[in-house]
């Protein structure tokens, strides 16, 4: 093994070709969330088959989101204080188990079963998850953090592309046993790939033992004095708050455009390339600008709502993809110079710590937004919900972009880019 110094790659193709290592925690995570994906979608389908009920296909993203929320004050200093890349390997091995659950639930038409075994998906990633967003800085050098990040945060939404694309014609030709054992292989090999990364996933690793008050202490007060994340920390907030209308997804699909589970497929996977190519187009517009990544920050959250309003107007399929498309582009962007934003401003030693905090604010957030639209479907309808939280995105992004120009304008929240340049120039 030996050391050279690597210059900076312009493309995401040469990273990849060059960072072996960074090559295999991206391909372990695309593997990973695209099997979620195939999940998702058969659990949609059968969740909403054997309840009849919106309300009940939509509590699903409460259930995947919400377990590990009350974890959550666990999870930071594990991904600080443990070595992350043991974790995540254990995190992605012990997924199998709620899978194989999961075909259990499904051969005995259980959807209590169905449901406790996502909850046990959702505690394995909300552990595993943050991991990759946290060790990020340690594989690539801070000149490619922002291609790498942008490339890794897409992966959400590729895998659902990918994943809820391929998973709904899957189900539909193979039925959905063959999705979860799809599911249960790529966190199979998501973990051998993760084994096969050579750099250390952390600078450091302070002590194996867990002091949940004092880092939690430590953790608020690197908030509280830092507003540059205290504000993406809120778009955070503001963006999975309105978050719960996209469970409603798959009721266009089977309830108003009446196209099976392959309309289902369709939907997610307009919803996906939207989150793809959010990201890479928020990257071009803050051109290394924190002050450029606030703005577009606040005017993608905007999009999220305008495209929701849109699909809540729409009787057909085809209008309700490029509506989802629109919508999704908003929330790629959001999410990912959020994300980036918060890894430039925070150092090696509570990362973690703040991955999680922002993980576990999507989670809580998500959740609370995904248990309200069940009754709101119920009670004043599915498009109704859906126009009722799209101009509330709307609202927040009017409202927070309007106080952080303020502390901009008070000199308080500005930080450069590159904040930290602490992360390494080597590689193996």
């Amino acid at each position: 093994m030996f050391f050279a110094r690597r210059r900076p790659h312009g493309s995401l193709v040469a990273l990849l070709r060059d960072n072996a290592d960074f090559r295999r925690l991206f391909c372990a995570s695309a593997l990973s969330l695209t099997g979620d994906w195939f999940t998702f979608v058969a659990l949609s389908s059968f969740v909403y088959r054997h309840t009849g009920s919106p309300g009940w296909t939509a509590l699903l993203f409460a259930v995947n989101s919400l377990p590990g929320v009350v974890l959550l004050p666990l999870i930071g200093p594990l991904t600080d204080r443990f070595d992350r890349q043991r974790l995540r390997i254990a995190c992605d091995l012990g997924a199998i188990i709620p899978v194989a659950g999961l075909l259990v639930a499904f051969h005995i038409q259980s959807v209590p079963l169905a449901l406790g075994c996502l909850a046990g998906l959702s505690i394995a990633a909300a552990i595993a998850s943050p991991i990759p967003e946290a060790a990020l800085p340690n594989l690539v050098t801070s000149r490619e953090l922002s291609l790498a990040q942008t490339a890794l945060g897409s992966l959400y939404s590729a895998g659902l592309l990918v994943g809820a694309g391929l998973g709904g014609v899957v189900s539909a030709a193979w039925g959905p046993s063959v999705t979860l054992v799809i599911d249960g292989a790529t966190f199979a090999v998501s973990a051998l790939l993760i084994r096969r990364i050579r750099q250390p996933l952390a600078k450091t690793i302070a002590n194996g033992r867990i002091r949940v008050r004092a880092d939690t202490a430590e953790l608020w007060t690197f908030v509280r004095r830092m507003p540059v994340v205290s504000a993406f920390l809120w778009l955070t907030v503001g963006l999975r708050l309105c978050y719960g209308m996209v469970g409603l997804l798959p009721v266009y699909a089977l309830d108003r455009f009446h196209v099976g589970d392959a309309g289902v497929g369709a939907l997610y996977l307009a919803q996906g390339l939207g989150a793809v190519l959010g990201p890479f187009l928020g990257r071009r517009l803050v051109a290394g600008s924190m002050r450029r990544r606030l703005n577009a920050a606040g005017a993608a959250l905007a999009l999220f709502g305008l495209g929701y309003l849109a699909l809540a107007q729409v009787t057909a399929l085809g209008p309700g993809m490029a509506a989802a498309l629109i919508g999704h582009i908003g929330v790629g962007a959001c999410a990912i110079l959020a994300v980036n934003g918060l890894q430039l401003a925070t150092p090696d030693h509570i990362r973690g710590r703040v991955m999680v905090l922002v993980f576990g604010i999507s989670s809580a957030f998500q959740g609370v937004s995904s248990l309200a639209v069940a009754p709101l479907a119920a009670s004043i309808g599915m498009p109704d919900t859906t126009r009722l939280l799209a101009a509330l995105a709307i609202v927040c992004a009017v409202v927070w972009t309007i106080g952080v120009t303020r502390t901009g304008r008070a000199g308080k929240h500005v930080e450069p880019d590159m904040a930290h340049e602490d992360t390494p120039d080597l590689a193996h």
